[in-house]
């Protein structure tokens, strides 16, 4: 019987792509999506499905390593053993300029605001919002790890 430590994990394909690149394509454990209903879990085995994808914080474990990104709108189309994620836009905390997205946040919230807007501009605002936030919760996460590492 195997140990604990010998344990196979069992793996699934992960592409992310939008309009401009592949984003990511490796084989990982799982991965959490923000979705219209919520944050949704997936694990190899899945039943097939699509999904709405919405703005938020995606994360996905390789290897043991906890891996985040930020996404926008699109969807995902899962199977048993692949995950396809098709979003307008992803970003690592790496690339993501927190002070941008401050700025997008505050310009975001103000069209909200506004009386002046329509329904549709409030419909475009609202997402700008999520995107901004889910933008600024990964850059914040990534900041503080990275500030744990070195302090130790």
């Amino acid at each position: 019987m195997a140990s604990k430590d010998q344990t196979i994990k069992k793996k699934m394909t992960l592409e992310v792509v939008n309009p401009y690149e592949v984003f990511y394509e490796g084989r990982i454990e799982r991965i959490v999506i923000p979705t219209l209903d919520g944050q949704y879990g997936i694990m190899p085995g899945h039943a097939p499905l699509v999904i709405a994808v919405t703005p938020g914080v995606a994360t996905f474990e390789c290897d043991g390593e906890k891996k985040t990104f930020a996404i926008s709108e699109g969807f995902a189309e899962i199977g048993q053993h692949v995950v396809i994620i098709v979003c307008n836009a992803a970003e690592w905390p790496s690339e993501i300029d927190s002070e941008r997205a401050k700025s997008a946040l505050e310009r975001a919230q103000t069209r909200y605001n506004s009386v002046t807007s329509t329904e549709e501009q409030r419909i475009y605002a609202r997402h700008a919002i999520k995107r901004a936030k889910a933008r600024l919760a990964v850059s914040a996460e990534w900041k503080k790890d990275k500030k744990k590492h070195l302090d130790q």
